[in-house]
């Protein structure tokens, strides 16, 4: 893999390091890109940082993987599930001064961690900087659509297993969030974002200390659909179904906001 040259006056102003904690198909690609998308700010798509850590891998060498892959997937247009997240007017891929670098992996992150929790640990030490949690929500009914779209033979049986995968990805998420400092986790609800996208954009520039530049929000609202897509109309639930996810909702605080008609 070609890198980044990394001197240390590239990372003079680093202040934070950047993950992501959750689920497929919840919207981290969004939230990483507008990440990404700011001046102070170099967000990786997919390079699954824990993997590097793993191996060994110091920080300069992952650091120049994460700018390198930022850089690559910017000159592809940001482009993810046939869908762009490159961000008109701002600056994708590129940066003027780094004070927040991390890598976008959200779903992936969640499985890794909690079955290697040994490089979980050290991950603030390995970097030698605070490291900052960005925890993206979606209806788990839309997850869970989506997962059962996704699978590339669809029958009666699939749903049910989509539906204690998300389930089980829930609980392993609550069990990372237990191991983190309030301050250093942010959750953001999906159907905020891009309903509200001002409200979510200043909430995760202040979680990094950085400033909104002007007429951000407004090239941010460009690439945004006027409303979620609400995937789970797209597949055939079962009334028992729909009822059981309910219950179970009910006992993660966070999701409890969520219903099948929400």
């Amino acid at each position: 893999m070609n890198e980044v040259v990394i001197d240390q006056n590239m990372l003079k102003d680093l202040q934070y390091f950047c993950m992501f904690i959750g689920y497929p198909y919840s919207g981290h690609s969004l939230v990483g890109s507008i990440i990404d998308a700011h001046p102070n700010a170099v967000i990786s798509h997919e390079l699954h940082v824990g993997r590097w850590l793993k191996k060994g891998y110091p920080k300069e060498r992952i650091f120049s993987m994460i700018i390198l892959n930022s850089l690559s997937f910017a000159q592809h247009g940001r482009t993810w599930n046939n869908y762009s997240y490159a961000i008109p007017g701002e600056w994708n891929g590129r940066y003027d001064t780094i004070r927040v670098i991390g890598d976008k992996k959200g779903g992936g992150s969640t499985k890794f961690f909690t079955k290697k929790t040994e490089v979980f640990d050290v991950v603030e030490s390995s970097f030698g900087i605070p490291v900052k949690f960005i925890h993206v929500m979606r209806n788990p009914y839309d997850i869970i659509s989506t997962l059962y779209k996704k699978r590339k033979v669809a029958n009666s049986d699939n749903l049910g297993q989509m539906i204690d995968k998300c389930l089980q990805h829930i609980e392993k998420v609550e069990t990372i969030r237990q191991k983190i400092q309030p301050a250093q986790w942010l959750d953001i609800y999906h159907e905020q974002c891009i309903s509200y996208p001002e409200d979510t954009i200043v909430a995760l520039f202040s979680f990094f200390d950085l400033e909104v530049p002007a007429g951000f929000v407004d090239n941010c609202k460009k690439i945004l659909y006027k409303n979620p897509h609400k995937s789970r109309l797209d597949v055939q639930w079962k009334d028992e179904e729909i009822a059981f996810v309910a219950e179970k909702l009910i006992q993660f605080e966070r999701f409890s906001v969520y219903s099948f008609d929400s």
